[in-house]
């Protein structure tokens, strides 16, 4: 059996990870181990190793990190913290390669991690550009140190192509969300109500807001901008999930629990649904709101409409059911108005899988049992004319 050690550090890359996870465990020659850090161990975010726990799951190894602030140099110490704890916990676990997801800057520092030990990095959702936010530069440079790549959708493939990266070493697979859409939907589902503290019976949104890390607006001035688009909605309840712990992310807290202070009876605030819990009031919503990758991800393959405000998700790609508007108020007012319109629903629901078939996480696995991991990590690069 190989060891193949799975970083995981927030709520919403565990998610993704989650099928990937499965099909390794029913693997017969590949053995995953669990290495968890970041926010997941993080009271004030949540403390979502309990929602891993609550899966049968344990972390094999717990990469601590200080979290005492969200200005740039803090987000450096926790990098810093990471790549040593990681590199303590892939040579513990004797690994034989680390598999990671996405473009966090925990993600940079746990690939940083496995280069010095000669392990081959597993990539997943590579090939993606989002210009709004740091973590496309991050995401282009796991990419540079992954050995093997898991992509989402063939543009994805081709730029990775366009880096250099051997085509026998990227595989357009599908996103592992269409996995987790799919298995949500097929089980019973408990009512939405439970989750949000709201009557939600008439409808709701659901809506979610990140700093762009790369913007030329303070946090406070972005989320103030957002929210008074937001505050236009009077009709519906709001069901709001705080961020993750991106630089700038306490100013958007601050201004989320004032927002919900005013508005007691429509909006309601929570720091994690849970993945599936968060998976079904997407599919449950009128409409998903914000700048996370949901919203041009998960929404659009669960037939949801959504409005992508500012720039933080610029360069994805995004299906007719997603509608791009500036972070100004009224652009997000008029934006909310046409997603929530009933017709607008029905353009979303009938729109060709954009992300695959949902079985993602399977395809991942069988390529990686067929894999020869012995000097997978030394790379070669091929020029393109």
């Amino acid at each position: 059996m190989r060891r193949i050690g799975v970083f995981t550090a927030t709520r919403a890359e565990y998610g993704l990870l989650r099928p990937v996870l499965t099909a390794l465990e029913a693997s017969r020659a590949l053995e995953p181990r669990l290495i968890v850090g970041g926010t997941h161990l993080s009271q004030r975010h949540g403390e979502t190793l309990t929602e891993i726990e609550a899966d049968g799951r344990q972390a094999d190894a717990r990469v601590p990190v200080p979290l005492v602030g969200d200005d740039g140099a803090s987000v450096a110490g926790d990098m810093a913290a990471t790549l040593a704890g990681g590199a303590k916990a892939y040579e513990a676990l004797a690994l034989d390669a680390v598999l990671m997801l996405g473009d966090r800057t925990e993600v940079l520092a746990a690939a940083a991690a496995a280069v010095p030990l000669g392990l081959p990095i597993l990539h997943l959702e590579g090939g993606h550009r989002t210009a709004g936010a740091v973590d496309d530069a991050i995401r282009h440079a796991v990419t540079k140190l992954a050995a093997l790549h898991f992509t989402a959708a063939e543009p994805y493939r081709q730029r990775i192509l366009q880096m250099g990266e051997a085509p026998e070493r990227v595989f357009t697979v599908g996103s592992t969300a269409v996995d987790n859409l799919k298995a949500v939907a097929a089980e019973p589902q408990g009512p939405i109500v439970a989750l949000a503290g709201l009557d939600l019976s008439n409808g709701f949104l659901l809506a979610t807001f990140h700093p762009e890390t790369l913007g030329d607006r303070t946090p406070e001035d972005q989320i103030a901008a957002f929210l008074s688009g937001l505050s236009a909605v009077t009709d519906r309840p709001l069901l709001i999930t705080r961020p993750n712990a991106d630089a700038g992310s306490v100013a958007v807290r601050t201004a989320l629990d004032a927002f919900a202070v005013e508005r007691p009876g429509q909006v309601r605030i929570v720091e994690s649904l849970g993945a599936q819990g968060y998976l079904r009031a997407l599919m449950a919503c009128d409409a998903v709101i914000g700048n996370s990758s949901s919203g041009v991800i998960e929404a659009p393959a669960a037939g949801t409409p959504s409005v992508n405000v500012g720039l933080r998700q610029d360069g994805r790609l995004k299906p007719p059911s997603v509608i791009d508007c500036p972070l100004e108020p009224a652009a997000i007012a008029d934006a909310i108005h046409r997603a929530a319109a009933p017709g607008f629903k029905t353009v979303a629901q009938s729109q060709p899988p954009p992300f695959g078939d949902g079985h993602a996480g399977q395809r991942i696995v069988e390529i990686l049992e067929g894999t020869d991991f012995a000097g997978l990590a030394r790379k070669p690069f091929i020029d393109r004319v």
